[in-house]
């Protein structure tokens, strides 16, 4: 009876050590819990499971493992070159499924492709440099998509984005964070909440400075910085240059933790702005850009060749943007944005607007919808109104300005204008993110000439285009 006692407790031990080893293993596993919380260990613990010492054991080989990790990484950081860890690799690839339709039109549909990678040397806090190549016509500054098409041939990659950029810090007993610098040739970095001024594909060139004059985290007023534009649009070896000097006040708020608003002032003045209508439009300039999208009202000689725009261009743009991170009680955020321009320059037609809503995830900047986490949903609409010389049309919104691509049917003779003024429409769009990166994206346009009268293609009726675009995006 004592031997099988004594065998029996024999099993237990055994049995208790190796559930003891597979605890090693689980906790081995296991992150640090919370301060307060109880993590696995404890809880077998308390349950009798294990003992103390295999605890203490468990852990004390969790914390040896840790450090061989990380030795083994430092070991590996230490071979690498000491430049790589400057460099921050970016990019994303977008696959476009677009259809258009429009009453006495054949409808057409296109795939089209958009890939953007980029790299972000980063010297020191104060002082980094950023290239990126992307997809599309070189000639067109409101896109880098690519149209798949001519038979499988290979599509053009173009410099997209080479700039500098400076943080003055400690070097200059400046205070980190006050003023940016950015020079060359870069994205928009100016704030807005719609593309009625700036299509997002604009790569400016020249240069952009900002002052962060407040930055809060708690009370009403959060942030007001001021964005000062230097932007050279063309470099001509005989006259001025036609260039864009322009400047923009950006302030934030809060109320409460209820809601989120900005609103900004922008001033864009064109100078010089006749050359590129000389130069860029014009079909028999050799240096005529057909990739331009033109709706803006023009003066020809009487040859009929184009000598500059009727109006210039001062735009004085307005916009803003409120939050409510939860305005129902659902846990489903929704915000409000609008954008208006005004071209001080012109005596008529010279009024624009973006007005638009949005539900879901996004929090934020629905327009654009930049959603993170799988399972991330936004809905949103916006109405579109701008008059034909509001804004320059070669830079304004890309997606509403193909009206002139589709085929007449048989019998029917129908063109239609192509730039983004001069037009109505309305926009709905749907976004989310089924696996992590990866967003889907399902967008409708309803559009139509606001004055036919005024378009720059003959209009005898003003039929609606219906614009469809179906987006596959990864970033990485």
């Amino acid at each position: 009876m004592e031997a099988r006692s004594g065998r029996h407790r024999s099993r237990r031990r055994t049995g208790r050590a190796s559930l003891g080893a597979t605890v090693v293993l689980a906790l081995a596993a296991l992150t640090a819990c919370p301060s307060g919380a109880k993590d696995l260990g404890d809880i077998l613990l308390d349950k009798g499971v294990i003992t103390p010492d295999e605890l203490r054991q468990a852990r004390e080989d969790e914390k040896q493992q840790q450090a061989a990790g990380e030795s083994r990484l430092d070991a590996l950081r230490a071979q690498l070159p000491k430049w790589l860890e400057m460099l921050t690799p970016f990019g994303d690839i977008r696959l476009r499924d677009e259809g258009f339709y429009q009453e006495d039109k054949s409808a057409r549909n296109r795939f089209r492709v958009r890939a953007r990678i980029g790299l972000t040397a980063t010297v020191s806090d104060e002082i980094s440099g950023t290239v990126r190549l992307a997809t599309g016509n070189s000639n067109d500054p409101i896109s880098t998509n690519q149209t798949l098409d001519s038979t499988f041939t290979d599509k053009p990659i173009s410099l997209n984005w080479a700039y500098l950029t400076l943080k003055p810090g400690k070097t200059f007993n400046i205070e980190p964070g006050w003023v940016t610098v950015t020079a060359g040739k870069f994205g928009l970095n100016n704030w807005r909440p719609s593309e009625l001024v700036w299509d997002d594909d604009v790569s400016p060139e020249g240069a952009t400075e900002t002052l962060n004059l407040i930055e809060r985290r708690e009370g009403f007023l959060r942030g007001v910085r001021v964005n000062a534009f230097q932007w050279i649009v063309n470099e001509v070896s005989s006259g001025a240059d036609p260039w864009i000097p322009g400047g923009q006040v950006v302030g934030e708020a809060a109320f409460d933790g209820t809601a989120s608003w900005t609103l900004a002032f922008a001033d864009y003045y064109y100078s010089h702005i006749n050359e590129v209508a000389r130069n860029f439009l014009e079909p028999s300039s050799p240096n005529f850009n057909s990739q331009l999208a033109n709706s803006n009202d023009v003066v020809k000689n009487t040859s009929g060749k184009i000598t500059g725009y009727r109006y210039g261009f001062n735009v004085l743009n307005a916009n803003t943007e409120l939050d409510f991170p939860d305005p129902v009680g659902l846990g489903i955020p929704a915000g409000a944005f609008g954008d208006v321009a005004y071209n001080s320059q012109a005596s008529t037609r010279n009024a624009g607007c973006y007005l638009g809503a949005g539900i879901g995830n996004a929090g934020k900047d629905w327009y654009r919808n930049t959603l993170k986490n799988r399972g991330d949903w936004g809905l949103s609409y916006t109405y579109a109104w701008i008059e034909k010389d509001a804004v320059p049309s070669i830079f304004s919104f890309s997606d509403i300005n193909e009206y002139s691509t589709l085929p007449a049917k048989a019998g029917a003779s129908r063109p239609t204008q192509k730039g983004g003024t001069n037009l109505i429409a309305h926009i709905v769009r749907v976004d989310y993110v089924v696996l992590p990166s990866l967003q889907l994206t399902a967008k409708a346009y309803i559009e139509n000439v606001l004055d036919r009268s005024i378009s720059n293609a003959p209009l005898t009726q003003n039929p609606t285009l219906l614009r469809t675009q179906l987006d596959a995006m990864l970033k990485f």
